[in-house]
């Protein structure tokens, strides 16, 4: 969930225009993947964030590491939100779009630490679980933590069920 309401409010902003070019989910794609990017990059983070480093150089920047893999429609974006000094705004940026768009789609993401790596038979009844929230599709986020020594976590917005030995 996108904390920063100037990031969701420009998030929404390119989710709007995307959806009347039916690019939407191309857009969504090119985020995800600025966000992937972003968040794997420390000293690229700390370029986007500098307000010592001019606009110019950081369009230069965003243009060799993304512009070949983005939409015209994300480059231009990106190009917006540089010269309005939100570069670093970015990663949010994604998050929320990624936010609204499931929103929009009816998507649950289904957050679920588990000791072991799940089996198909569990993650079926975890998603039979789930799906009685009525949504459109559920996206299951799998985590292992050996901490929890058996049973599992799973978290679906505020709703949490604790099925964890180390809770019980």
């Amino acid at each position: 969930m996108v904390a920063n309401k100037v990031a969701r409010r420009y998030a929404k902003s390119l989710m709007l225009v995307a959806q009347e070019r039916n690019e939407l989910e191309r857009a969504l794609a090119d985020m995800q993947m600025i966000q992937r990017i972003v968040g794997d990059n420390r000293d690229l983070k700390a370029m986007l964030k500098s307000p010592v480093i001019k606009t110019y150089k950081k369009l230069n920047v965003i243009d060799q590491v993304f512009g070949k893999n983005i939409s015209d429609l994300v480059k231009g974006f990106v190009r917006i939100i540089t010269e309005n000094s939100r570069a670093d705004l970015l990663e949010e940026i994604a998050v929320g779009l990624t936010d609204l768009y499931n929103e929009h789609n009816k998507v649950v993401v289904a957050n679920i630490k588990s000791a072991t790596p799940l089996n198909d038979d569990l993650r079926a009844k975890i998603k039979g679980i789930v799906a009685t929230m009525e949504h459109n599709s559920i996206e299951l986020v799998e985590e292992v933590d050996a901490d929890l020594i058996g049973g599992v976590v799973l978290r679906v917005g505020d709703a949490q069920i604790d099925a964890s030995v180390a809770r019980q």
